[in-house]
């Protein structure tokens, strides 16, 4: 049995300037929104190839990950989408929205969550799309799931938690890929 996690491509968005912690929000919303621009390396499109079951995000990033790479879904589900960002009050202070998201999101593991779903929370629906991701792979041996960068990660440690291998650790950032196998 195999799973393979990637990450969508990259995000066509506008570059943006300054903006401040309030227009986080519309920033994020546009990003949710968001297709993806350009093109998946050799990694996620030999793992499409090699799939017997594609499973994603219900968000346009990575549904369009996919056309980009030729197939459709077989399975949306809800429970991939990203760990939201939470987005805190911080008056008068405009940054890059890179800087935001790296603030905010390291304020979101310290325990932080405004009101978006928690840390906490975030690995418990991790450790429920593990354990889909198990059950659809024991169904049909191969599954591919399109998801997010922070998801990803914390779907990897439940992974690893629950006695799967992993075998390929591709690439960091958009298009990264990893593949577990699980010897029974």
């Amino acid at each position: 049995m195999e799973i393979t996690l990637v990450r969508h491509g990259k995000p066509d968005l506008k570059k943006s300037g300054s903006v401040s912690a309030a227009g986080m929000g519309e920033w994020v919303l546009a990003y949710d929104a968001s297709r993806i621009s350009g093109s998946p390396g050799s990694a996620a499109n030999a793992a499409c190839q090699n799939s017997n079951l594609i499973v994603s995000s219900p968000l346009p990033r990575a549904t369009s990950s996919l056309e980009t790479l030729g197939v459709k879904p077989d399975l949306i589900l809800n429970e991939l989408s990203e760990a939201p960002l939470p987005i805190f009050n911080v008056p008068t202070i405009k940054l890059s929205p890179s800087l935001w998201l790296i603030l905010f999101r390291l304020l979101w593991l310290a325990g932080a969550s405004s009101s978006s779903e928690s840390c906490s929370d975030a690995k418990q629906r991790a450790k429920r799309v593990a354990d889909r991701l198990t059950a659809l792979a024991d169904e049909h041996d191969r599954v591919l799931s399109m998801g997010h960068g922070i998801m990803n990660k914390l779907i990897s440690k439940e992974l690893e938690r629950a006695g799967w291998e992993k075998v390929t650790d591709g690439k960091p950032g958009y298009w990264g890929t990893v593949r577990y196998c699980y010897k029974t």
